[in-house]
């Protein structure tokens, strides 16, 4: 029986994407990838992808924690009612970073370093990136890197130049900020994910944290209120709370007035925020010192 091959594995893998997402075609760059002559590094290269892709494919443990026939719009609503729910989608995307940092991660080179100013000029190239490449396995990296976004592009310029110069611990930096950067903090969908849990999680608590307190019903509801809004801010801080405040706002002002609690004004809310967010900004950094 013949031994199916990691890329083999990586096209049926990527099909099953394509067919799930209705993609109408294979990305550009595999065909760069397809076309690398035949080695132990490229059967490593499809094995890691096919790893990264299955794990992102892959459901999330927490939809064994749900009721069956959950909707995408509850969601959040029902993974709100688990403690760990967003501890354990923090794990699972923190293990997708670590698989795209090794699929990326370059290991050292035993061939000479080619000279500084070839390096340089390499760098600072603008795209797409011209160079002499008679070598085959230099002229397809060249092709991937230049189909990509030229966000993307930029980074793969940065990592090779690092790696080029010998600098394999810079390259392989480059590379798990720039997948923690893509996978976690610019990924609209789970952040938004982890947001609407938050949100949820903090009408669940704070209602109960203030249910059995007998206090006047104004001070309690705007305790609920503040409450709600730094338990979102302590989930994601900002360096700048003015930001944060704007941001969360929307989201806070819909809590407040669920509760029969508005704010008086949209500038009075913000600012209120504001003031909250700066106040739990300074004493963690006070903690800290």
């Amino acid at each position: 029986m013949t031994e199916t091959s990691s890329q083999e594995k990586f096209t049926k893998t990527l099909e099953g994407i394509i067919e799930q997402n209705a993609i109408p075609e294979k990305p550009d760059f595999l065909k760069v990838l397809y076309s690398l002559p035949d080695s132990p590094e490229k059967d490593q290269m499809f094995e890691d992808m096919e790893m990264m892709f299955s794990a992102m494919t892959k459901p999330s443990s927490v939809s064994d924690k749900i009721p069956r026939g959950t909707s995408e719009d509850t969601a959040a609503k029902e993974l709100a009612k688990c403690p760990d729910s967003q501890n354990i989608l923090a794990e699972e995307q923190q293990t997708i970073v670590q698989l795209f940092s090794e699929m990326l991660s370059l290991p050292p080179s035993d061939e000479p370093l080619p000279e500084m100013d070839t390096v340089r000029k390499f760098a600072n190239a603008d795209f797409p990136i011209q160079a002499d490449a008679s070598d085959e396995d230099e002229a397809a990296l060249l092709t991937l890197i230049n189909s990509q976004p030229e966000a993307i592009a930029e980074f793969l310029q940065a990592m090779m130049a690092c790696h080029m110069a010998g600098l394999n611990k810079a390259a392989n930096l480059l590379n798990r900020l720039f997948a923690k950067q893509v996978l976690i903090i610019e990924n609209e969908s789970y952040q938004s994910l982890q947001e609407e849990v938050t949100k949820h999680r903090g009408v669940i608590e704070t209602s109960g944290s203030h249910s059995s307190k007998g206090q006047d019903k104004r001070h309690s509801k705007n305790r609920l209120r503040k409450d709600f809004a730094l338990k979102l801010y302590s989930e994601k801080p900002s360096k700048n709370p003015k930001q944060a405040s704007q941001r969360f706002f929307k989201d806070i002002n819909q809590y407040a007035n669920s509760i029969g609690h508005p704010f008086t004004s949209e500038y009075q809310g913000i600012e209120t925020v504001y003031r909250w967010f700066l106040k739990a900004k300074n004493n963690q950094t006070s903690s800290d010192t």
